[in-house]
C-alpha cells in the first residue's frame, strides 16, 4: 500500500517548531482530515465510531478540538488496524506499567518511516544534527537477557540512531544490575579528553536509582565534557513512592554529573504515537512540534478547558497511518502554559504534564465497538 501524497506529505516536510505564530495549523488541520479520511476508509470499526459521532471524515476540520477522540486504553482491548496483515511489518507493545494489559499497535513501513523520520528530526532539533557518543544508563542487552532488560533496550533503539558511538554504564550479574563507577569515570574521561559532547540517556527511575544514587553515596563527582545532556524518559511513579520530584532529581544529577540542570531534559511520549516526543526545557514545560496539537479536557465532561486549567491530556497528530491513533486521550493530567508566545525563536503550543489523573483509567467514548469500552462518562467522573 502506498502512502497518499498531499498534505501529510508536505507537512513533514516542515521544520519541527514553528518559527511564526500559528503558521503550521492550517497544514496540520488539512493533514489531520487527510489521516481522518485514509482511516474511515480503511479501518471499519473505526468508521462506524466515527460516523456515530456525527463526524463526517471530507468536512473541513476548523477546530482540532471538535476532532472525535479516542480513550488511548482503547488499544490494550481492541484491534483497530487500518491496513492488512501483510502490510504489517512490526507490532509494537506498551510497558503497561499502569495497569495488567499492553496497548498493541501495529506498524506498516508508512507509518515505520513518518515515525523515524520524526524522531529524528525532533532529536536533532534538541541536540544538534552531529552524531555524539551516548551512554546508556543500563546494561546490554545479551543473548537470552531477561525481559524487562530486552524490552527497556528495545525502547531505546530509535535514540541511538543519533550515536556516533554507544556504550552502556551498567553491569548485569546475575540479573543484578550494578553501576561500575570507575569504569564510567574512565569513559568519560576520555571522551572529555576528544572534547565530544555525550548523551546520557535512560529510563528516569534507572537513572536515578542505578546511577545517581550510586554516586550520591560515594560522593563521587563526575565532569562531563561541555554541551553534554541527560535525556531521561518513562513514568516517575518509582520515584514518586521515594519522595523524589523533577527538582529533587535535577539537582542530584547536576551534583553528581557537575552540570546545568537547564542540560537535564525530560522527555514525554508514548507508544500510541511513538515518534513524537516532548522534551521539557529542563524546567518541566515542553513545546508541542508542527507534527501535532495538545489539547486539554475537562475529566468530566471532557470538554476542552482554558489555558491554563489542569485536565486530560490529548494529543492530535496524523503520523499514524497503520492504526487510528490519530486524537487520543490519555489518563495524564497536564495544563497549556502558553500558545504562540516566542521562546528561543519557536512559537506553538506549550504545556506541562502533571501526573496520572486518579483512580480508573478514561476508556471510550461511543457505542459501536464492546460495550465494555464505552464508559467515559462514568469512568471520567471516578478520576475527577
Amino acid at each position: 500500500m502506498t502512502a497518499q501524497m498531499g498534505a501529510i506529505d508536505e507537512l513533514l516536510r516542515h521544520p519541527p517548531y514553528a518559527t511564526q505564530p500559528g503558521e503550521h495549523r492550517p497544514l496540520l488541520r488539512a493533514a489531520v482530515r487527510e489521516a481522518m479520511q485514509h482511516h474511515c476508509a480503511n479501518c471499519p470499526p473505526f468508521a462506524r465510531w466515527y460516523q456515530k459521532q456525527g463526524a463526517d471524515p471530507h468536512a473541513e476540520i476548523e477546530d482540532l478540538a471538535r476532532v472525535p477522540f479516542l480513550p488511548v486504553s482503547i488499544f490494550k482491548r481492541v484491534a483497530l488496524e487500518s491496513v492488512s496483515e501483510r502490510d504489517v511489518v512490526r507490532v509494537l507493545k506498551s510497558s503497561a506499567t499502569s495497569s495488567q494489559t499492553p496497548s498493541r499497535v501495529v506498524l506498516d513501513r508508512i507509518t515505520r518511516d513518518r515515525q523515524m523520520r520524526t524522531l529524528a528530526v525532533l532529536m536533532s532539533a534538541l541536540m544538534g544534527s552531529t552524531r555524539r557518543p551516548f551512554v546508556v544508563l543500563d546494561a546490554a542487552a545479551a543473548q537470552g537477557a531477561d525481559v524487562e532488560l530486552s524490552a527497556r533496550v528495545a525502547g531505546l533503539r530509535g535514540y541511538l540512531m543519533m550515536a556516533s558511538e554507544t556504550h552502556y554504564a551498567l553491569d548485569a550479574h546475575n540479573g543484578e544490575l550494578e553501576l561500575n563507577a570507575d569504569k564510567l569515570e574512565d569513559l568519560l574521561s576520555g571522551l572529555q579528553a576528544r572534547q565530544l559532547p555525550v548523551c546520557l540517556i535512560g529510563y528516569t527511575y534507572m537513572l536515578y536509582q542505578y546511577v545517581v544514587v550510586p554516586l550520591a553515596r560515594a560522593g563521587r563527582r563526575l565532569q562531563l565534557p561541555a554541551g553534554s545532556m541527560v535525556l531521561h524518559f518513562g513514568g516517575w511513579k518509582r520515584l514518586e513512592r521515594q519522595a523524589v520530584d523533577r527538582a529533587r532529581l535535577n539537582a542530584e544529577i547536576e551534583k553528581v554529573f557537575a552540570m546545568d540542570e537547564t542540560c537535564v531534559r525530560d522527555v514525554y511520549g508514548f507508544t500510541e504515537q511513538l515518534g513524537i516526543i516532548y522534551p521539557d526545557d529542563g524546567h518541566g514545560v515542553r513545546l508541542a512540534p508542527v507534527y501535532s496539537e495538545v489539547i486539554v479536557r475537562d475529566p468530566v465532561t471532557l470538554e476542552p478547558l482554558p489555558d491554563g486549567a489542569p485536565g486530560l491530556l490529548e494529543f492530535i497528530t496524523p503520523l499514524p497511518h497503520s492504526y487510528p491513533g490519530i486524537a487520543l486521550l490519555l489518563d495524564d493530567m497536564g495544563r497549556i502554559v502558553s500558545r504562540d508566545r516566542e521562546h528561543g525563536g519557536r512559537y506553538g503550543t506549550r504545556f506541562e504534564v502533571l501526573g496520572r489523573a486518579r483512580g480508573s483509567e478514561i476508556r471510550g467514548c461511543g457505542d459501536t465497538l464492546p460495550e465494555q469500552i464505552y464508559q467515559v462518562r462514568e469512568m471520567a467522573r471516578a478520576q475527577a
